[in-house]
């Protein structure tokens, strides 16, 4: 009986190869921002953080995203108010 000859495979984003279980690959691209707060890539824009949380001040009232700032939603109110 003739053994498989095992196939490297590569990803084809960052060209690493892969192992069994495979690899978590998240390629930065130049659209990609950091945290302004925690320094991590922000990979969602409802990133929120632990320094972020202690200075919202805003949810919209459209989504429920929150923010620091109204100006980043689109029916913002001042939480707590």
């Amino acid at each position: 009986m003739a053994r498989r000859k095992a196939v490297k495979k590569t990803c084809k984003t960052c060209g690493k190869t892969l192992g069994r279980s495979g690899h978590l690959c998240v390629p930065v691209t130049g659209a990609d921002h950091t945290c302004d707060w925690c320094g991590s890539l922000i990979m969602d824009a409802r990133h929120m953080c632990n320094g972020k949380l202690k200075d919202v001040a805003y949810i919209c009232n459209s989504c429920g995203r929150l923010a620091v700032s109204p100006t980043f939603l689109c029916r913002p109110k001042k939480i707590g108010a």
